[in-house]
């Protein structure tokens, strides 16, 4: 019987036309059922079919980076990793030809979420068009949030200070959710989909942008992630589909037995945005950060007076994104 404790390689790769950050991280999986652990020493390297090789810098945390790059059509691409003298490579892919057209909308609705009560939820939708073309298109979806957020200013006494720079923080919206459409064998052009949900909180007080990346992929790519979706949304039943059997295109060049968990997809991105203000939320939102001159410095929370503290472990930055419009 096959020991399902085996510790194993994680290996994920998406490689963009679009010029972009491109990003690779590797782990392993835990003996013991916790969450993967980072590899920090791995050399990544993103090879191309007609002899190019790209080195991946890493960040010290499991992930490797490659700023500023862009795949080209036409070209075949997989990456390398090595650890100590082990060497994994993906197949070659290529990027797909066919984009489809994303029409994006939010709404706000009081309904059941994480709980069996009503909440202030928001949906964001997607009316979707596929291109007019007799070659099969498969499709994912990721949807990215970015929002502002103020510092409470503090002028304290004597000449003031300057007020603090604002924060701007990501985050994916439903990480576990996978949104995928296979539009090979579908009879209409057009199709509606709910793509992300998240409870309405004090985020929305302020100007909160969605991004909507729509990744076309080839059909390999598309049936591996059917199968995590399985994996997903399985309930623990004998007949489940257990995570080590979703296996990927990447493997061990001297050991094919290796069983390296992981997928290196080349897809063909779209990014489109969406923004809302506080005047679109239909829902009560109070600001926990509201300036009082008698109020003591220390009392207002930790969030108030730190990007970090308030981030709590999501991507934040002071500098607006190039294509911040307020």
């Amino acid at each position: 019987m096959e020991d399902k404790q085996e510790v194993q390689l994680v290996i994920y790769g998406l490689l963009t036309d679009v010029n972009e950050r491109q990003v690779v991280t590797v782990s392993e999986t835990s003996a013991i059922g916790l969450r993967p652990m980072e590899i920090r020493d791995a050399r990544v390297s993103l090879l191309t079919a007609s002899g190019d090789r790209f080195r991946y810098v890493p960040s010290g945390l499991g992930e490797y980076f490659l700023e500023g790059f862009a795949a080209l059509e036409g070209e075949s691409y997989a990456i390398e990793v090595i650890l100590e003298d082990k060497v994994y490579r993906s197949n070659y892919e290529k990027i797909p030809e066919l984009l489809a057209d994303d029409v994006i909308s939010f709404e706000f609705n009081k309904e059941p979420f994480r709980t069996e009560s009503p909440e202030s939820v928001f949906t964001v939708n997607s009316e979707t068009t596929l291109p007019n073309s007799t070659d099969p298109i498969y499709l994912r979806w990721m949807v990215e949030e970015t929002y502002f957020w103020p510092l409470v200013y503090l002028p304290g006494t004597g000449f003031p200070p300057p007020p603090p720079p604002p924060c701007f923080i990501s985050d994916v919206i439903e990480p576990n959710r996978l949104n995928l459409f296979d539009g090979s064998g579908s009879s209409t052009r057009k199709g509606n989909f709910a793509l992300a949900k998240r409870l309405v909180d004090n985020s929305f007080l302020y100007p909160f942008f969605v991004s909507v990346k729509q990744l076309s992929i080839n059909r390999e790519a598309y049936e591996y992630w059917k199968k995590i979706e399985t994996v997903i949304n399985n309930q623990g039943s004998l007949f489940d589909i257990p995570p080590a059997s979703v296996h990927g295109n990447i493997s061990n060049v001297e050991d094919q037995n290796e069983r390296v968990l992981g997928y290196f997809e080349v897809a063909k991105t779209k990014v489109t945005r969406i923004y809302t203000t506080r005047a679109d939320v239909p829902f009560s939102l109070v600001d926990p950060c509201q300036y009082f001159p008698n109020k003591p410095e220390d009392s207002y929370a930790a969030e108030c007076r730190s990007c970090e503290a308030r981030a709590e472990g999501r991507s934040w930055t002071n500098d607006a994104p190039d294509w911040w419009k307020f």
